[in-house]
């Protein structure tokens, strides 16, 4: 409990339900067992007695509650008990020792408890009931005791006193709980944020090698202001013969050696992208010589990468095709995309590991 409230003060991580629970009750315990003091020197015994059952029904929750599916259950035992015994106590001292502020701080620290607990269907149903039922009872017993004589009557300023000590225990109740609602709250967000950044990343990019799908790319082009580009589309030689040969696990490490030797030769403004398979495409801005300069770095970064299985050496090698804008009417993306795997496949048939610019 002390390490998850560490964490959480530093904003680091949020409570478990469990534990968040624990916290309440042992903060509830505390509250108890000094006012079971009180009561004890002011001679109020019905109280000394209810305030160390409620004690012990806390102390009961500290234990079950490692089980989370009985969080719901105790989070309601815990409230209803921390609001009677402070009906109780107005009844039996009075209006004017402040134990009626107990109920209105239980509020929030319920809807703190059930909203932030994982394990609870509809908390807002669970608040508002709760929430009605304690302001329920606190005003008709307040229309009826307020004013009257109480059970107990003790010398003038003890009222004062312990209303002062009620004053300062509610606001550290709503200080504490409300800095750990805040901070778990931040956490939270904190970590949705980062699970739609993984969800983003993982639908834009192929997980395998780490660049762009084909989704992504496509929509990254259609949305494209710059007119002075090329495409380059590339496959890798002999794939399906790598695979059977070395395993589909080499063929893997195949796949993102190729991605990272595309990566390393294109510039940062460029786009690199698996296409699909081992087919991978490339808008690279400049025109054909750079875009020619470009399968020229990646080929001879290939020729020196380190590819082996058990001590053979794995040679790769690509073909290209290429396509510029500047020569398709309108940049159709479609256009752009067929002209260069045409060249691409013209690649193939004359022998592979080349580039081709032209469509013969």
């Amino acid at each position: 409990m002390v390490k998850g409230l560490i964490l959480i003060f530093k904003g680091k991580s949020g409570m478990a339900d469990g534990v968040r629970f624990r916290v309440l009750a042992v903060c509830l315990v505390c509250v108890y067992l000094i006012q079971t003091v009180m009561f004890a020197v002011m001679g109020c015994i019905p109280l000394v007695g209810v305030n160390l059952a409620v004690c012990l029904l806390n102390l009961a929750g500290v234990y079950r509650s490692r089980d989370c599916r009985r969080c719901l259950g105790w989070i309601s035992v815990v409230y209803f008990a921390a609001c009677f015994q402070s009906l109780l106590s107005c009844v039996l001292l009075g209006w004017t020792y402040g134990f009626s502020l107990y109920n209105i701080v239980m509020i929030p620290v319920v809807f703190y408890m059930l909203y932030l607990t994982e394990h609870i269907n509809n908390p807002k149903k669970y608040a508002l009931l709760y929430t009605l039922v304690n302001c329920a009872a606190t005003l008709v017993l307040r229309s009826i005791v307020y004013g009257g004589t109480p059970v107990y009557y003790y010398p003038v300023g003890t009222d004062f006193k312990i209303s002062f000590f009620n004053n300062v225990v509610c606001f550290l109740f709503v200080i504490v709980f409300s800095t750990l609602f805040i901070l778990e709250l931040a956490v939270s967000r904190e970590e949705l944020v980062e699970q739609n950044e993984k969800l983003v990343r993982l639908a834009n990019y192929d997980e395998l090698t780490q660049l762009r799908n084909r989704r992504s790319i496509l929509s990254e082009w259609k949305s494209m202001k710059r007119t002075d580009y090329c495409v380059i589309m590339g496959d890798i030689d002999d794939f399906k013969k790598i695979n059977d040969t070395y395993g589909h696990e080499q063929g893997d490490e195949v796949l993102k050696t190729v991605a990272a030797c595309m990566a390393d030769a294109a510039e940062d403004d460029d786009y690199v992208s698996r296409w699909g398979g081992e087919e991978f495409l490339l808008i690279v801005f400049g025109d054909l010589n750079y875009a020619l300069n470009v399968v020229e770095r990646i080929q001879k970064k290939l020729k020196q990468a380190a590819l082996g299985d058990g001590g053979s050496q794995i040679t790769v090698t690509m073909t290209f095709g290429v396509s510029q804008r500047s020569t398709v009417a309108d940049g159709n993306i479609d256009e752009l995309i067929r002209q260069a795997d045409r060249r691409l496949y013209l690649g193939k048939r004359d022998g592979k590991n080349c580039v081709k610019i032209k469509d013969e």
